[in-house]
C-alpha cells in the first residue's frame, strides 16, 4: 500500500519531483460549478426568457386584415378613376354636340329651310328651344326671299366647363354666305357661346349667344 504525505501546514499534496503541484481533481470540479465555459454563458443569460411566435390564427387574422386594406384601397382608386373617365367621357361629348348645335344653327339654305331648322330645335331644350321656334314663321320668308344659303366651311370649338349633367362651350366658325345681292359667297365669322345641359344621354343648347 503507497502512503501519501501531506505538508500538515497546508493540509496540500507533497510537489511532483519537478518542482510542480499536482493539480486537485477537485479544484476541476469545482471550477466547473463556476462555470463551464463560453459555450454555456449565453444560456445563463437567456434563462427565463421566451421567444414569442404568432399563432396561426392571428396570421390568418392579418392575413384578412391586409386582404381587407387592399380590397378598400383598390375600391377607392378604382372609383375615382372612373369618376375622373366619366368627368372626360361628358366633357368630350359635350364638345361635340356643342360644336355640332353650333354648326347646324348657322348653316342655313334657302331650298331646305324646314330640314336645317329641324335639327337645332332637335339639338335645342328649354328657353332657347322655345325661342328659335318662336321666330322661324318671320324668318322663313326673308331667307325664301333673298335665296340665302350659309354654309360652314370651318368649326372649332373649346370645352370652357363641364360636369355630369351641364356644360359651356364655345364655338367659332368660318361660314361662307350668299344671298340674291351677293351671288358670291361671303366668308363671314361667328363667335358663340352655348351652354348645354344633359337630356336623357343627349346633350342640348339651352342658350346660345354671340360673342366677340
Amino acid at each position: 500500500m503507497t502512503m501519501v504525505t501531506t505538508h500538515p501546514e497546508t493540509g496540500r499534496l507533497p510537489s511532483t519531483p519537478d518542482g510542480s503541484d499536482e493539480p486537485d481533481p477537485r479544484d476541476a470540479d469545482t471550477a466547473g460549478d463556476v462555470g463551464s465555459g463560453p459555450h454555456d454563458a449565453p444560456r445563463a443569460g437567456l434563462r427565463g426568457v421566451r421567444t414569442w411566435r404568432p399563432t396561426p390564427r392571428l396570421l390568418w387574422g392579418l392575413m384578412a386584415l391586409f386582404l381587407l386594406a387592399a380590397v378598400a384601397v383598390s375600391a377607392t382608386l378604382g372609383r375615382a378613376t372612373w369618376q375622373q373617365q366619366r368627368q372626360t367621357d361628358d366633357g368630350a361629348a359635350a364638345l361635340a354636340a356643342g360644336r355640332q348645335i353650333a354648326v347646324n344653327f348657322v348653316t342655313m339654305d334657302a331650298a331646305s329651310f324646314d330640314a336645317d331648322t329641324k335639327r337645332v330645335l332637335d339639338g335645342s331644350t328649354g328657353a332657347f328651344q322655345k325661342e328659335y321656334a318662336s321666330t322661324l314663321a318671320q324668318l322663313k320668308p326673308v331667307v325664301t326671299a333673298n335665296k340665302t344659303v350659309s354654309t360652314v366651311e370651318r368649326a372649332e370649338a373649346s370645352l370652357v366647363s363641364a360636369d355630369e349633367d351641364s356644360a359651356k362651350v364655345i364655338v367659332g366658325v368660318v361660314a361662307p354666305t350668299s344671298n340674291a345681292s351677293t351671288p358670291q359667297p361671303e366668308k363671314k365669322t361667328y363667335r358663340l357661346r352655348l351652354d348645354l345641359v344633359k337630356v336623357g344621354d343627349a346633350w342640348k343648347v339651352s342658350s346660345l349667344d354671340f360673342v366677340s
